[in-house]
């Protein structure tokens, strides 16, 4: 038998996913001319915007965990957390008789606006990319922290995000199922407690590099925590330690210098360029 917290993984793991299901009506746009169709690109990596509208609310209610943040942003990156490639991709809200572009700046980051017109038309959002290369992701982070910083608030919050985007998308057996099975419909507050034979309810965290070691801080007080791969994994349910803690990673040897410049460009809060999806 798979120990819990790998049991939980996988149960999460569906639930994520299944934001990747096909669009509906978006991509069934007029020809104009001088338009660049993202939809022309066959499997885009999309969303839903009640999902995201989701994330949106949810960030709202629990902005107290990170009030310093100023708004929810999500990041594009490579399919397996890494930092993206190439051109910045082109993003916008669609439904069938309207676009919202979205801008992404240096990073291949991006806000996402209210907009009931969207919420009405179930509208998604749609890069140009494939989901088979990239994937969007929630980003949470107060700003000043130096690049291998991570703050425990920030990242309570950013699962409780990226939760309730994969409640809006999942299927409502799934969620359900989730439910009876964590005993609970606050999956995020699961993350507490010891589980016994050697497992955990430590929730992972991307640093988008490999890493070689991740410790937490708080006051005088530290701890050092697993890492696998680019992912810490932080006692979250633990109020113990406050949401002004932080975690420090170290990043492997091989890796230090991609690091400089591939794990703080997922990090960085400098001047930015925005792109517009036309």
């Amino acid at each position: 038998m798979l120990p819990l917290h790998a049991t939980l993984a996988l149960v999460l793991m569906l639930v994520l996913a299944s934001s990747h299901a096909p669009a509906g009506a978006a991509g069934q746009e007029k020809d104009e001319p001088g338009t660049v169709h993202i939809n022309a690109v066959k499997d885009p990596e999309m969303r839903t915007y009640r999902a995201i509208a989701a994330g949106l609310d949810t960030f709202d209610a629990q902005h107290a965990l990170a009030p310093a943040v100023p708004q929810l942003r999500f990041q594009v990156e490579g399919r397996d957390g890494e930092a993206l490639e190439g051109e910045r991709p082109l993003a916008r809200i669609a439904a069938d008789d309207f676009s919202i572009p979205l801008n992404l700046d240096e990073q291949a980051r991006f806000s996402v606006p209210r907009s009931q017109a969207a919420w009405d038309a179930r509208a998604e959002l749609i890069l140009n990319r494939k989901k088979s290369d990239v994937r969007v992701e929630t980003w949470v982070r107060t700003p000043g922290l130096a690049d291998n910083q991570y703050r425990m608030g920030d990242i309570r919050l950013d699962c409780r995000v990226k939760i309730a985007i994969g409640k809006a998308e999942a299927p409502f057996w799934v969620v359900g199922l989730v439910n009876g099975f964590l005993l609970t419909s606050d999956w995020c507050s699961w993350f507490k407690g010891a589980i016994p034979r050697g497992g955990d309810r430590n929730w992972p965290h991307s640093a988008g590099a490999k890493l070689a070691g991740a410790t937490l801080r708080d006051g005088e007080r530290s701890m050092a925590l697993k890492v696998s791969g680019k992912s810490f994994r932080v006692p979250i349910g633990d109020t113990s330690w406050s949401n002004d803690a932080l975690v420090e990673v170290s990043y492997a040897p091989a890796e230090d210098a991609a690091a400089q410049a591939a794990a703080p460009a997922l990090t960085r809060t400098a001047a930015e360029t925005p792109k517009t999806a036309p």
